[in-house]
């Protein structure tokens, strides 16, 4: 353990939790040691004309220049990720997007990042690549899966992930978490997502197995 962050079971299982969040197989805890990396198995693919709600109950944000959120079966705190823009309305080069909670199980304010949130899962970076108004984005807790976050006219922009050679727009994410063992794990992943070439909806959903936490 790493000083008082650590002290209590709800924040280590927030930390576990968090560390284990971000769209395709997040690996990195913190302050833990990984048994085995967690797998992904695609388990379907389905197509609506609407965009699917994951969980009724659970309301979406619809922030200024928003750009992806994250949803779990824990409660309806959801991570919302927005984009900034110059006078112009080109993406801001210093920062070009922001991360936060929306504390929905609240009254909806907006939180900060813890710090291990923040480094270890949520947070991202973003290099240029060759491709004019396309920088590469990468989250903290899975830079081995880079995405595409495209500026697709001025003021507006959209996060790309590629599966089976075709991109597709990125809406949210949603996490079923098992909370029957001493530390949470991610069970399933729900990616919502928008195909531009059809107009379709598609909802990808994985299993996720292996990578059990240990102090």
């Amino acid at each position: 353990m790493i000083g008082h962050v650590f002290t209590t079971l709800p924040r280590l299982r927030r930390i576990t939790i968090g560390v284990c969040l971000i769209i395709v197989g997040l690996t990195v805890p913190p302050v833990a040691s990984v048994s085995a990396k967690p797998a992904l198995t695609h388990l379907s693919r389905s197509e609506t004309s609407h965009l699917p709600h994951a969980n009724r109950a659970f309301r979406h944000p619809a922030d200024a220049h928003q750009l992806f959120f994250l949803q779990r079966t824990l409660n309806a705190n959801t991570v919302v990720y927005t984009t900034h823009f110059d006078q112009s309305g080109k993406l801001n080069e210093e920062k070009p997007v922001s991360v936060y909670w929306r504390r929905f199980q609240e009254n909806g304010q907006v939180m900060p990042l813890r710090w291990y949130e923040r480094v270890f899962g949520f947070g991202v970076k973003l290099r240029k690549t060759d491709t004019p108004n396309t920088l590469r984005l990468t989250f903290n807790g899975l830079k081995s899966h880079p995405l595409e976050l495209r500026q697709t006219a001025p003021f507006t922009a959209a996060l790309y992930a590629r599966f089976d050679d075709r991109d597709y727009r990125l809406i949210y994410a949603y996490l079923d978490v098992d909370e029957s063992g001493l530390f949470p794990k991610v069970t399933r992943l729900r990616l919502y997502t928008h195909d531009p070439q059809t107009g379709l909806f598609v909802t990808h959903t994985l299993a996720v197995s292996g990578g059990a936490y240990t102090e």
